[in-house]
């Protein structure tokens, strides 16, 4: 139990892999430029403060982060943010003008806004056109508290190439930064860093798939029964792995991919010496019945493994309420929330994406907050200690309690089908075998949802039929046609 109200945020940061294996090439830029906003301003404003929270990486995004700290890989957006504007071809600025001229609430250039108009009106772009596009789009990604970039900004217009270069070298020394930011909060006990599991999968639906319809009756099943246990063990080693080796510490805590959780998913996990974990107070709800709104807060060890259960409300509030109001006033508002409550409060949320829509990218929010929060009034997973013990859990995720955002959809199951025959056809050979891993990831199927049908993004669609045909590549049998076939429908 708490002795006295504290507030246990814990903060989830995912990307999924975003290498096309078949032209061995970064297609998207999200990994690169969070870390040039949440993943270097987050560490960097905690330095500054005594606020305790915990922090969570999937291990893929780990990965890349990595990675891109240390040289090894290059975006295709970032090849084309620093190519000479006199050499780019007429393709490459078709792309940029397309892919990088939309507006951006938290990006303020009348440049930038002069040169979008020219994209709706279909004018011709010069050279320093070009030019200007290539770097606005590249330091529109830093969090403005960043003084490195400053003078950049602050030039506002007919940019050079040199201005290109100097703006890259910024970057690259924040990525460097970054790990070694996440390695001193942990050294010092100020963060408790956890993960999730390497390709941020649903575990349960790894293990067995016919869960669904135990998690929600009428979910509709893909065809096919996809019962890989030992590719959901393989997630969990492979990502505590990593972690280790990049931070030296074996993590104790671990946010199972979108809060998703089954009895058999809590035991593999504890059996790789996972100490906790967390997911939504709906899977509690529905285990439960019976369980006081003031007693949700409260740790449990759900066949001995303690287990946190976010307040769904308060989570919410600072991914969507939050950001229309004052700093001050929301962090007031938070924190009393905090403090009438019987046992103090579970907030879990993504920690990459809500602060796009702050004012300033949520630096006055989190600058508040940070400020606010201290070590009597927050906390780490580890220093909590679970009330009561529940020996079977409800099969769920963070939303709804269900695992229907990722199957039970004609598109999804589709996709589960061609994931079902790719890893029985061809999972006897390892490089196949990474990657149907790599396939196994939740937002593949996020994307193929019924919830996102108006939200279309293609390039999600052509990587996951991507990493199913390298694996029959690797394999050496023959691809089924369907692979080359969209499986996401334009509606």
């Amino acid at each position: 139990m708490y002795k006295e109200n504290k507030i246990m945020l814990w903060l989830h940061m995912h990307q999924p892999d975003y290498l096309n294996p078949l032209s061995n090439e970064q297609i998207l830029p999200w990994t690169r430029r969070h870390m040039l906003n949440s993943y270097y301003k987050i560490p960097k404003l905690l330095l500054s403060s005594s606020a305790k929270i915990n922090i969570n990486f999937s291990g893929i995004l780990l990965k890349q982060i990595v990675s891109y700290a240390e040289g090894e890989l290059e975006d295709t957006w970032e090849i084309l943010e620093k190519k000479d504007a006199d050499s780019l071809t007429e393709s490459e600025k078709e792309f940029i003008i397309r892919n990088f001229l939309n507006p951006m609430a938290n990006f303020n250039s009348n440049r930038f806004t002069e040169l979008i108009n020219k994209k709706k009106n279909r004018e011709k772009f010069s050279t320093q056109d070009m030019r200007d596009a290539q770097m606005l789009y590249a330091i529109s990604a830093f969090s403005p508290d960043t003084t490195e970039v400053k003078d950049l900004i602050n030039k506002k217009e007919n940019y050079s190439e040199k201005d290109k270069i100097e703006e890259k070298k910024i970057e690259r020394k924040l990525f460097k930064s970054i790990i070694p930011m996440y390695k001193e909060l942990f050294d010092r006990k100020q963060i408790e860093l956890t993960i999730s599991p390497m390709q941020h999968p649903i575990l349960p639906l790894l293990i067995d798939s016919s869960i669904a319809c135990r998690s929600k009756r009428e979910t509709i099943l893909p065809l096919a029964q996809f019962t890989h246990l030992d590719d959901a063990i393989k997630q969990i080693e492979d990502a505590i792995s990593l972690f280790s080796k990049t931070f030296g510490k074996i993590p104790q805590g671990m946010w199972p991919s979108e809060g998703s959780i089954s009895n058999e998913a809590i035991d593999i996990i504890k059996q790789k010496g996972i100490k906790w974990i967390g997911t939504d107070e709906s899977v509690l709800i529905k285990t439960n019945p019976y369980v006081k709104k003031e007693d949700i807060s409260i740790p449990r060890n759900v066949r001995d493994l303690k287990t946190f259960f976010r307040n769904h409300s308060l989570s919410d509030k600072i991914g969507f309420v939050y950001n229309k109001m004052n700093a001050i006033d929301a962090v007031k508002d938070l924190l009393q929330a905090v403090k009438s409550s019987r046992n103090g409060e579970i907030i879990i949320l993504d920690g990459e994406n809500p602060w796009d829509f702050y004012p300033e990218y949520g630096v006055p929010f989190l600058t508040e907050l940070f400020s606010a929060s201290n070590q009597r009034n927050s906390a780490l997973g580890h220093e909590i200690e679970a009330a009561d013990s529940i020996e079977s859990i409800h099969p769920g995720s963070w939303i709804n309690g269900y695992f229907d955002t990722w199957i039970g959809d004609e598109e999804s199951n589709r996709a589960w089908t061609y994931l079902t025959d790719a890893r029985k056809t061809t999972g006897s050979v390892q490089e196949s075998l990474n990657q149907i891993y790599i396939a196994e990831g939740s937002d593949w199927f996020w994307w193929y949802s019924n919830f996102h049908k108006n939200e279309v993004d293609f390039t999600f669609d052509t990587l996951f039929r991507a990493h199913l045909i390298a694996a029959y590549q690797k394999a050496e049998i023959k691809i089924p046609s369907y692979l080359f076939q969209p499986i996401k429908e334009a509606k």
